[in-house]
């Protein structure tokens, strides 16, 4: 009776084993196999009936970048290269905020979408059309890659835009992360029921045993992550801090030769994580705006500013001070990892957290306790790629490097001119930096070289005269900031916090003042300029 029991225990045992790989899978994979089960909208086949009417279907995330104020072209259809396949105007003036960072943070994931459908006039229709060819100028003039041969992505541009839109209303978007967590739980401990089932080991012994090394030894080898984790704290929506407590080997990164995303993260992951496999870095797109400059108070005091333009990310601050580094304060991007309210990992939860302890590394603008203060940006121009016979220095990396080291402008510079500078992800990146000494430039690499520039502000076009002078994404907005700060560049920190608002766009996600004498910054988010955070070194540490 006793062994046929045994064998009763085993076989259930192993059937929760199947349902936590099934429930893996199902994390995993749930957005796709399950995509597709609530539709009641045939794009293939409008009726005049239909208008008016509200309808509901899931749809993959393809928007197309239209210049246009709360529209955008939705893909529908299941490839390009489908003859069928359409495109349908999507009008979000009616879409609340909050579902409108989840449709634009679901890129290529499947959410479902519910709104009335209409006709589009012909003004309407124009208007769409003219933006897509200056898209394609753009593309054109820039050299880009639409994934296409241009010439056929010309053709394409308006023949399958569909007379219609679709006025969202809500968007709705399941994350089956959780199943993953969970059926891996589940796995675990049924396994280990398992094997005390198979060598008739006493559960009440070796469950707790079991058990409590699995809390322990993680405990140990984890501790300073942990202690990371612990020190997280919202602010508001989507916006953090965090103490740096495991992502303190500057050095490490520095010499560790990453001249690539996936070599910094080999490079970290098996620092921090024991070598776990990259299931984070979201590498489908790092194409960040921003604007930056440096201006005097009329206390004497030295600020930089900073916007972070980006299509929608949270934010942490992260304080820094490890051992034999400066002291520093600095913003990192969320979204790259894949953590934020709209991404596929929830800041607020326990996985969230563990993954945003590894985001020092990446800070995107901040200062440090010798009153340097760094920001990258981006350049739409070639990769840089030096080739100078020095070590690698991946460009995402240089502010963590600058903040760490730097007392001055010209420390920054030397520490950048000893490594071979490297850009990823299909962008070249520029560099501002300034310090308290009222000194200011902005750093390019370009042709092979590291060109350095004096100016106090720059957005994303070069600034280097030369034959590169005003590549990228060349706007008014740096005169706007010339302007506002003036020929003196003196104004006081509520006043540049106002030239950062006049050259703030749709997705600006934050705006930064850093003040580099008394080591504060203040942070407005999503360009509510209403509301001001500001953080003293103190409250950080």
């Amino acid at each position: 009776m006793g062994k046929k029991r045994n064998k009763k225990a085993i076989i259930i045992t192993a059937i929760v084993m199947v349902l936590g790989v099934l429930l893996v899978l199902t994390g995993l994979f749930g957005g796709r196999i399950f995509a597709g089960s609530s539709k009641d909208f045939d794009y293939k086949n409008i009726k005049p009936e239909g208008l008016g009417k509200t309808v509901k279907t899931d749809v993959l995330v393809y928007y197309d970048g239209l210049d246009l104020e709360n529209k955008d072209l939705q893909f529908f259809g299941e490839d390009m290269d489908d003859e069928d396949f359409v495109f349908l105007v999507f009008d979000f003036s009616k879409l609340s905020a909050k579902d409108k960072k989840i449709y634009y943070a679901r890129f290529y994931q499947h959410i479902t979408i519910e709104g009335r459908l209409r006709a589009v006039d012909d003004a309407e229709y124009q208007e769409v059309c003219e933006s897509l060819y200056r898209r394609y100028d753009y593309i054109y003039e820039n050299k880009e890659d639409p994934g296409i041969p241009i010439d056929q992505f010309h053709e394409m541009l308006t023949y399958n835009i569909l007379p219609y839109c679709i006025e969202v209303t809500s968007v709705k978007a399941f994350n089956w992360t959780p199943f993953a967590v969970a059926g891996a739980a589940l796995f675990l401990i049924a396994f280990i029921v398992e094997i005390c089932f198979i060598f008739k080991l006493k559960k009440r012994i070796v469950l707790p045993i079991v058990f409590g090394l699995m809390i322990i030894v993680p405990a140990i080898l984890l501790f300073n992550h942990i202690r990371a984790m612990l020190s997280v704290k919202k602010v508001a929506d989507g916006f953090y801090t965090m103490k740096n407590l495991e992502c303190t080997d500057t050095q490490g990164m520095m010499d560790s030769g990453a001249g690539t995303v996936n070599e910094f993260l080999d490079w970290m992951l098996d620092k921090h994580l024991y070598g776990m496999p990259n299931f984070i870095f979201n590498e489908d797109d790092y194409s960040i705006g921003c604007a930056s400059f440096a201006a005097t108070t009329s206390d004497g005091d030295h600020i930089f500013g900073r916007n972070f333009d980006y299509p929608e990310t949270d934010m942490v601050l992260v304080h820094s001070h490890p051992k034999d580094a400066y002291e520093s304060i600095g913003c990192a991007d969320l979204a790259v990892f894949s953590v934020g309210q709209t991404s596929t990992l929830d800041p607020d939860s326990p996985l969230g957290r563990f993954v945003m302890v590894l985001t020092p590394y990446l800070i995107v603008d901040g200062m440090n306790e010798k009153g340097v203060g760094a920001g990258i940006l981006e350049l739409n121009i070639d990769e840089a790629h030096q080739d100078q016979g020095k070590p690698d220095l991946l460009i995402f990396c240089a502010v963590r490097a600058i903040l760490d080291n730097c007392a001055s402008v010209d420390e920054a510079l030397a520490l950048l001119e000893s490594y071979d500078i490297q850009s990823d992800l299909g962008y070249n990146y520029h560099l501002f930096i300034t310090d308290r000494s009222g000194r200011y430039v902005v750093v390019e690499w370009l042709g092979g070289e590291m060109v350095v520039t004096e100016y106090p502000a720059c957005t994303n076009s070069v600034i280097a005269p030369g034959d590169y002078f005003d590549m990228g994404d060349p706007d008014n907005r740096i005169d706007t900031i010339c302007t506002g700060l003036g020929t003196e560049r003196v104004v006081a920190e509520s006043e540049a916090m106002m030239i950062l608002d006049s050259v703030s766009i749709r997705i600006t996600e934050w705006s930064c003042v850093y003040n580099l004498d008394d080591f504060t910054v203040s942070i407005c988010l999503d360009t509510d300029y209403e509301h001001v955070y500001t953080f003293r070194v103190e409250d950080l540490r």
